[in-house]
Formats: structure tokens, sequence, C-alpha cells
């Protein structure tokens, strides 16, 4: 589901971007700022920051999801405002929901061990997602008190000190919007944060163990550099789903009946000790003799 884009909050928080941008950028450098960002051309003759606001200013209402869009792939930005950008879009476009409890029993579940393999893939990340450096006491203390720094004590370098649901409070994971959560659990079974193909199946078989019951799923939707990559959709959404109809390995015929018509799942209602049932995701090689035998 999503929301309706509240766009003068993202008019807002674009403003506040460009009162900071504004310093990086001399005078003849605007106009190919803003057409890099898709804002107006600002017109010359007054100061810089006159001349970005009178640009946003001139900007519909329909064009500011995409200056955001550009704005957070093109810009640096700190946490705060790189978050609060993200969460206004990503609200306001379709997203599945995943309610607090699920996330909850899903980090009980959840072993960091093979992430733990890759630490600065999983760093990367949590940066990219979180708020980690936030030292509660604004500089009073040295940095050891941001969470990053928390992170790399108790979860990287000391991997007990820590529960994955604790490591989970930490990062605000239960109460975040569903669509950071979405993300989260996406970068968790992406390649790019875990380079095992096995690794990331087992992350994906245990969050989908938790995901299915609130009628979600991590789904297989591409490959790249021959890694799986997997998305987060609701059932009967995704692009490259688990199939259910390959019944094989079987002596005698079984008894099959369908149990959703519109997403074309099956069970085997007897004797299904008897068979086997492919539902591995199929990727862009095909389904291949080696699958089955795995």
């Amino acid at each position: 589901m999503g929301e309706r884009m509240d766009i003068a909050r993202l008019r807002r928080l674009i403003d506040g971007v460009l009162l900071t941008l504004y310093t990086r950028y001399t005078a003849k450098e605007l106009p190919a700022l803003c057409e890099r960002l898709g804002l107006p051309v600002p017109s010359e003759g007054t100061t810089k920051h006159k001349c970005l606001v009178a640009s946003l200013n001139d900007c519909p209402d329909n064009r500011l999801p995409d200056v955001a869009d550009a704005v957070l792939e093109q810009e640096k930005l700190d946490q705060a405002e790189r978050m609060a950008l993200q969460d206004v879009l990503w609200l306001g476009r379709h997203h599945v929901q995943i309610p607090s409890r699920t996330r909850r029993e899903l980090a009980r579940d959840f072993d960091l061990s093979d992430h733990l393999g890759y630490p600065d893939r999983f760093m990367a990340l949590l940066g990219r997602l979180w708020h980690l450096d936030n030292d509660p006491l604004g500089g009073w203390t040295t940095p050891t008190n941001s969470l990053r720094s928390q992170i790399e004590r108790h979860v990287i370098r000391f991997p007990d000190d820590w529960t994955t649901e604790h490591f989970f409070e930490q990062l605000g994971a239960f109460e975040a919007p569903h669509p950071r959560f979405g993300h989260f659990l996406e970068g968790l079974a992406s390649s790019a944060v875990l380079p095992d193909e096995s690794a990331q199946r087992r992350f994906v078989e245990l969050a989908n163990r938790h995901l299915n019951s609130v009628g979600a799923q991590l789904s297989q939707h591409a490959e790249a550099d021959g890694y799986p990559q997997f998305q987060l959709v609701e059932h009967g959404r995704g692009t490259a789903r688990r199939p259910r109809n390959l019944i094989f390995a079987t002596l005698g015929k079984p008894d099959i009946r369908f149990t959703s018509a519109l997403d074309n799942d099956i069970e085997v209602a007897e004797r299904d000790d008897e068979v086997l049932v492919y539902d591995r995701p199929i990727g862009k090689e095909g389904l291949l003799w080696r699958h089955l035998l795995s």
C-alpha cells in the first residue's frame, strides 16, 4: 500500500537542503545544479540563496518527488536530512506493511552470524538506513557513545554482548516506518551485503517464516553478478515468485489440490511424504537438473 505523499512536507525538506546547498556552489554553477536536480533554471541578478528559493517556488508539485530523488542520489546530506526525505518519498509510494510484533519475532529468530562475516558490508547497510552517529550528549563526550561505535563493539567485535532483538531495538527498527524496515530486510537479503547465495537463502527462508503470516514475502525478482536479488512483496505480487506447481520424484499419483487459484498455489493433500515439490525461485538461466538435485 502507499499513503498520499505529503508534498508540503517534501517541499519544506527540499527547501532545508537548498539552504545549505547554496554555500557549496558558485553563482555560475547554480544553473547546472538546478538542471541536475530537475529544478527550473533560476533567474540572475540576485543572491544565490534567493535564486534557489525562487527556483524551488517555481517547481510544480508533481516534479518534487523527482527532485527529491535527485537530491538523495547526487548530494551529500547529513543522516537526519537523508532519512527525512526518504521517509516522505517511501511512504508516498507502494510499500508493504510489517507489524511491530512480526518484526520483533523475526529479530528473536535471527542469528546475525552470516552477516557478521562481512562486517564492512553490514555496517555500510546500517549507515544507509539508520541514524548511527547520534551521540546523545552532542559532543560533550568522545565519539564512542555514538550508536555506530556501540554496534561495532557489541555486535561486530563482541557479538554475544547484544541479542539481535536488542540490536534492532537500538536501531529503532521496531517503530520505524514500514518502507524503511522493508528496505532493511531487502538489504539484509542482498548480495551486496551477503555475497553468499546459501547464506542469502537461509536469511530469506527465516524471514519468510515470519512474513508469510502477514501476507508478505521476500521474493526473488532478478539476478545480479550470479547472485539472486530479493524484493519484499505482498503475496502474489512477486515478479519471479516461488513456483508451487512442479511435483517430481513420485512413484504414484499424488492427491493434488489448488489452495489459491489467484497465486496458482497447490497442496499435496495425501502421500506428501512420497513426493518432492520444487519451490525455489527460478532465475534467468531457467530450471536446471542441478537445481532439482540440490
